[in-house]
């Protein structure tokens, strides 16, 4: 049997734990869909922790204090994205995911800036895999903003799972709360030759579900969605979704990084989009036009109806039609960013 909470912000913190109160539990049918688009990269050795701490924009140490994953993003020296991850604490190892395509480049990275530390970097695609356990019967007027206070901290609370499994051996299998966005649900990593039915016998598979929710809610993933060295992480929404410690040392592409966020305003954002018909066929970065026929945003991913696009946040909200190649095109800010984050807002 699987017991999930009603909605999955509607949870009690109590002695130092997020608990679920019986009153809020209910029998509900998660969808499983294989990541098979995404890949695992393992880092092990004592020296593991610090060498990623200098790479990545998330704080390691949450890892080191009871935290299953974390959201973060690897970094060229100006500031731009290069893989976005989650970093998974699993025995001893650091398991990195990243698009399956771009394994061997991160393993390149990440051993480039290895000099003589006492790790190993090895690919383990052939070992685990990386599944995602989701609820898409969201009620989505009941999507409140995150408290700006929580949004950098990422503690062990957000990992902890709501989720009952039916596993003999749970130390094969790691299971965490999605550490972008808890109504993106969970996620899973298991052996290649893991069945999720086994694990959750009413779980139905789906294909295509996930893409759908993650657009919805405007959550951005992957080399298609965030080009190699086009984006910067807060345009990515890294800093909204639990992504980017401002409180922990230098790593690569940090400078920019803190000074936008301190000083600056991020005046693009990867937003929602709903299309007017399938717009599956539209190239990608295809422009999004205001009724005066200026640009305010690209598309970045397209998933039947709905996508996902860098827009301009100011223009695309005040526009009276926006167009892209034909078709009508709606957008919006997603009801979970947060206000105070927003400081276009307090112009």
């Amino acid at each position: 049997m699987l017991y999930i909470s009603k909605h999955i912000l509607q949870r009690l913190y109590l002695n130092g734990k997020y608990v679920v109160p019986n009153s809020y539990l209910v029998n509900r049918r998660l969808h499983a869909e294989a990541q098979t688009h995404r890949g695992l990269v393992a880092v092990q050795g004592e020296e593991a922790a610090p060498f990623l701490q200098g790479l990545v924009t998330n704080d390691v140490n949450h890892l080191e204090h009871g935290a299953t994953s974390m959201y973060s993003m690897f970094l060229n020296t100006q500031g731009r994205v290069l893989f976005d991850s989650v970093i998974y604490k699993k025995d001893e190892a650091f398991l990195i995911e990243c698009d399956a395509c771009r394994v061997q480049q991160l393993m390149k990275h990440l051993k480039m800036y290895r000099v003589r530390r006492k790790i190993s970097i090895d690919c383990v695609d052939k070992d685990y895999c990386v599944w995602s356990l989701f609820d898409t019967d969201i009620n989505w007027k009941d999507i409140t903003p995150m408290d700006m206070d929580s949004l950098y901290m990422n503690p062990k609370s957000e990992s902890e799972v709501s989720i009952k499994l039916n596993v003999k051996h749970e130390s094969d299998m790691l299971v965490t709360r999605d550490s972008r966005l808890r109504y993106l649900g969970h996620r899973v990593i298991a052996s290649v030759n893991a069945d999720m039915k086994d694990v959750l016998p009413s779980i139905e598979a789906s294909k295509g579900l996930f893409k759908d929710l993650r657009y919805k809610l405007g959550v951005s993933e992957g080399m298609e969605e965030i080009p190699y060295t086009k984006a910067f992480p807060l345009e990515a929404n890294c800093d909204y979704l639990h992504g980017v410690s401002f409180h922990k040392g230098c790593y690569i592409g940090q400078e920019l990084t803190a000074r936008t966020f301190h000083t600056g305003v991020v005046r693009k954002r990867y937003m929602p989009l709903s299309f007017s018909s399938d717009a599956s066929d539209l190239p990608f970065d295809v422009n999004v036009l205001n009724e005066k026929g200026k640009a305010v945003g690209k598309v970045r991913g397209i998933c039947g109806q709905v996508g996902i696009g860098l827009m301009r946040i100011e223009e695309c909200l005040a526009a009276h039609e926006l167009k892209a190649e034909g078709f009508t095109v709606q957008t919006y800010k997603p009801a979970w960013w947060p206000y105070e984050a927003s400081k276009e807002r307090a112009k």
